[in-house]
């Protein structure tokens, strides 16, 4: 997903992630990419906030939905039933007032590492399912492509 993991403003960004935001039901997303730190990210883009805060927030490794992402490198959810813990304790779920979350590594060229995050939330109990997972990362693939 090239276009969403350069160094880019939120004009730039907004488009790839309206289309992934509507198309996933979700009431939030945001985009994390690089920070000036080793191993830490930043949000770069977030649309559907309540506030603001979002993108004042560092991403650090194993810290919030977005530091599980960084540090595992795979999809991981977040809901009443699945990892609830991070539900309470979770930077971003908190200011978001977010029910149920999906956070997906962005594709970069090396295998090994995500050039980004993308965080998809719902404000309604309604978890994102792994089939939606599955559909979410392919369009994260295909625009990739483009």
């Amino acid at each position: 997903m090239r276009e969403l993991s350069q160094s880019a403003g939120e004009e730039y960004l907004s488009p790839g992630l309206q289309e992934i935001l509507h198309g996933s039901g979700s009431d939030f997303i945001a985009f994390a990419g690089s920070a000036e730190h080793h191993r830490s990210m930043k949000w770069n883009a977030a649309i559907g906030s309540l506030n603001g805060k979002v993108e004042h927030m560092r991403i650090q490794p194993g810290i919030g939905i977005g530091g599980m992402v960084l540090r595992h490198g795979t999809a991981w959810r977040v809901d009443e039933r699945t990892n609830a813990a991070l539900l309470r304790e979770c930077p971003v779920m908190l200011a978001e007032k977010l029910r149920a979350a999906l956070g997906l590594p962005v594709p970069a060229s090396h295998p090994n590492h995500a050039s980004g995050i993308i965080l998809l939330g719902r404000r309604k109990d309604r978890p994102f399912t792994e089939e939606e997972a599955q559909r979410i990362t392919s369009l994260l693939l295909k625009r990739g492509d483009r």
